[in-house]
Order: structure tokens, then C-alpha cells, then sequence
């Protein structure tokens, strides 16, 4: 195990100490972007370069706005205008205010503008604080639809965009954001003959990439916990698999089990108590399906079935678990009680079905699904009633959500190398996470406090 190294743990650590210094909303705001529908235009949305009184506030401004810029955009949900159509300038705000008849000539319905301080404290550390307000042009006035003001240090600029893009989605979508999180996977990299998977993790654009593990073991199948920056992973370490539980802010890791046979698709509860996950342990090499608390180190065999069961994942309230399973006679998707009762087929028809993995929401399930050779990834309703592919390429593996529950990222191999997509749950706006690396089994974190 590679330890992490102390600017990542200061950063984890640091993170929680972003102080929010005062907000509130315009109770007039209107939710203007309807998320469920695919041909909604991106909403036209105008961000204010930061005003600073020092060229230093100012560039470092600037790289806080192109950070909420590309979130916005890359969201598919917002058209940011450029800077260069902008009427009203830094200028004009500062002394005159804004000015919303000057947006309304450039056609946009929001504008955010905001202010950069750097300061050094007691501790001669630099911080900046930053504030922004964020307007609606055609409101009933000119107070501002949210203000927020953040104070940070200045390493943590992109932490600061990120929440503040957050802010803005929120504002304006009326759900939560999916900004300020990071995203697990196996990073592969080329040596000679030889291919390294590496344990990475990196901000939900690209940023702040780091890898845990130097590629010597191989490591598999990551996943966050969803309550805190905990990350679950299979690893050979000790030339068999074994399942270790790593604590990102201390870098401290654990050995969850030590269990024979495979030890694989690890998944944590909603309260991130319990994992599930699939073990061979003591029935002649069948996969099936075990539950262990993770206080109590206390397993409970949740299947029992001839047939291969495997890559469990539990309902958002925790009273359900979806999984995969041959035993009908091909690879499909059952839902059983969490506790093993009650199991039902979900998917029937033509296709092989892999991989579930419940919503945040709980309104789908998205899967893999090969048919004719080609693998696609898909959503289905709990309870079986609509079906939706969302891509089509010839392997396409390992979807996960968004915290939100909007946005799926999954890995997509290209011939001989493989990428991280991300697509919307309406079937648009795929787009690749650029990765120094080629990446696969991508998992996303809770939103970051």
C-alpha cells in the first residue's frame, strides 16, 4: 500500500474547515431547468470574472470562475456566454451595481457575479475569501436569488468552484449538486510487457489526480462509502484477495476480512454500516451473496442457490438488494429483501444482464447489459415497468452514480485501452473524463463537506 501523501491528507483534512460566511435567498427564485427532460436548451447563464483590487485576486478569481464555468457547462444543463458578450463590466458592478436590463439585452437568465479577498492570518497562512451573488434578470427585483461567501486556504481554490457551482445548480435546478465529489477507479498503466493497476482518485472533473497504490498488487472493484471518504477495494497484497477498508483523510487502511476462496463486489449499506458483497467461502467455489456489520465483523449469508450470484447493491432506504444472477438459466437482475427474503426476477427478455447498481434517488437501477456482443449501459425502474439503454459502444462496464442520482459514470474500452464517460440518465450529453491514465471501475464519493 502506497501511503497517501501529506498534502492529499491536508487537503481531505482542510476541506472541512471552509467556513461559510453568510447566505441567503431570494424567496422569489424560480427553478428554471427541468432535469427530466432531454430536450430542454442549456439555460443561457452569464459568470462574472471575481473582482479583486490585486492582479493576484484577480487571476486566482479567474481560475475559480473557469472551474464553475466548465462544471456548469459540462453539466449539459448550462450555456455559459462568453465573457466578451458581457455588457455590463467588473467595473459597472462595483460602482454601479448590476444592472439587469444589461443581461436581458444579451438574452441570458442568470448572471453570477462576485468578489476575491486574499488575506494572510495569524499564522501567516493565505486565505481567500470569496463571495458571490447570483441573479435572476428577469425577477420582480435585484436582490440576488442566493449569496454565499467561503474562506479557505488558498490551495483549496478549487474546492471553493466547486462548491460554489454546487451553489448555482442547486439555485437553479432545485436538487443537489454533484460538484464537490471525487471518483475511485482502477487506473492501468504500461510497463514494458506489463500492465499496473493502480487505486486513483481524483475530483469529479479530472483535478487533484492522486494514485493510493503503486500498481506492484492488483486491486479491483473500489466503492466510496456513501456517508463518509471511506473507499472499500479488493486487493491481492498478500497473493490471494482480500478486502481492505481505507480511511482517505488518515490514509489509514484495514484488512474488513480475511475470508477463503474469492472475496469480491463490495458494496456498502446507505448508513455505510454494512457491506454486501460476494464470497465462495465454504460452498464448493459457488458465489454467493453475504452481508457483514462492520462494527461486529459479523457475516450472514444472505443467498442460497445453485446458481452464480454476485455484484450486489442496496436500495437507497436500505430494505432492498439488487443484484445478478444465472440462476433462471443466464445472467439477470433480482431484487430480494435486505435480509435474503423474497427474491424476484426484474429483468426477463433477450440480453444478459450485469452489474446493478441502485440510484441515489431509488428511481432506477442501472446495469449492464450484452446483447449480440456488444455491451451497453441501461436503467431500469424497481420495479421493472421501463426499460431505457443509455449508450451504445461495444463494451461499455461498471456504472455508478452521482450522489445526486442524475449523472452515471462508467468505463468504456476502446480497442486496447480503456476511458471513463460520463452520461446523463436522460441518454444525453455523453461526454469522456479526461484521465492521465487509461481508468475502469469508476466510484463515486458523497458530496464533500
Amino acid at each position: 500500500m502506497k501511503v497517501m501523501n501529506k498534502m492529499m491528507q491536508k487537503i481531505y483534512i482542510s476541506l472541512l474547515a471552509l467556513v461559510v460566511i453568510f447566505t441567503c435567498a431570494n424567496a422569489e427564485a424560480r427553478v428554471r431547468i427541468n432535469l427530466t427532460d432531454p430536450n430542454s436548451d442549456p439555460l443561457p447563464t452569464a459568470l462574472v470574472p471575481f473582482d479583486g483590487e490585486t492582479g493576484d485576486e484577480q487571476n486566482v478569481g479567474l481560475q475559480i470562475r473557469n472551474i464553475i464555468a466548465s462544471n456548469l457547462q459540462n453539466s449539459g444543463l448550462f450555456n455559459v456566454v462568453d465573457t466578451k458578450a458581457h455588457l455590463q463590466s467588473r467595473n459597472s458592478l462595483r460602482t454601479s451595481g448590476i444592472l439587469l436590463n444589461e443581461w436581458r439585452l444579451i438574452n441570458v437568465e442568470a448572471v453570477m457575479t462576485g468578489h476575491i479577498e486574499i488575506i494572510t492570518d495569524g499564522n501567516q497562512q493565505r486565505k481567500a475569501k470569496v463571495e458571490f451573488r447570483l441573479y435572476d434578470p428577469y425577477g420582480s427585483s435585484d436582490k440576488p436569488i442566493i449569496a454565499k461567501s467561503y474562506t479557505a486556504d488558498i490551495n483549496f481554490w478549487r474546492h471553493i468552484g466547486h462548491r460554489i457551482s454546487d451553489d448555482v445548480y442547486t439555485a437553479l435546478t432545485g436538487e443537489s449538486g454533484y460538484f464537490t465529489t471525487r471518483i475511485v477507479h482502477i487506473a492501468e498503466e504500461k510497463k514494458g510487457d506489463k500492465k499496473l493497476k493502480k487505486l486513483c482518485v481524483m475530483d469529479q472533473d479530472g483535478g487533484n489526480y492522486q494514485c493510493l497504490t503503486d500498481g506492484n498488487h492488483l486491486v479491483l472493484t473500489p466503492r466510496f462509502n456513501p456517508s463518509m471518504q471511506k473507499i472499500v477495494y479488493m486487493s491481492y497484497a498478500n497473493g490471494f484477495p482480500r478486502l481492505y477498508l481505507l480511511d482517505l483523510p488518515t490514509g489509514k487502511q484495514e484488512i474488513v476480512g480475511d475470508f477463503e476462496g474469492l472475496n469480491s463486489s463490495p458494496r456498502f449499506s446507505p448508513d455505510g454500516k454494512t457491506l454486501v458483497m460476494t464470497l465462495t467461502k465454504g460452498h464448493a467455489g459457488n458465489p454467493e451473496i453475504y452481508s457483514m456489520d462492520l462494527e461486529t465483523k459479523k457475516l450472514k449469508r444472505l443467498t442460497f442457490n445453485r446458481g452464480i450470484d454476485t455484484s450486489p447493491s442496496f436500495s437507497p432506504d436500505g430494505k432492498k438488494i439488487v443484484f445478478n444472477s444465472n440462476r433462471g438459466g443466464k445472467p439477470a437482475l433480482y431484487i430480494m429483501d435486505a435480509d435474503g427474503n423474497r427474491v424476484k426476477r426484474l429483468t426477463f427478455g433477450a440480453g444478459l444482464y450485469y452489474a446493478p447498481v441502485w440510484s441515489p434517488r431509488g428511481d432506477n437501477i442501472a446495469f449492464v447489459k450484452s446483447y449480440k456482443g456488444r455491451f451497453s449501459i441501461g436503467v431500469i425502474d424497481p420495479d421493472g415497468s421501463e426499460i431505457r439503454q443509455l449508450t451504445e459502444s461495444f463494451l461499455d462496464e461498471s456504472p455508478t452514480w452521482a450522489p445526486n442520482g442524475r449523472v452515471i459514470i462508467f468505463a468504456r474500452q476502446m480497442g486496447d485501452q480503456t476511458k471513463l464517460y460520463t452520461i446523463d440518465i436522460t441518454g444525453y450529453n455523453e461526454r469522456q473524463l479526461i484521465t492521465p491514465m487509461d481508468a475502469s471501475d469508476p466510484a463515486w464519493s458523497p458530496l464533500l463537506k
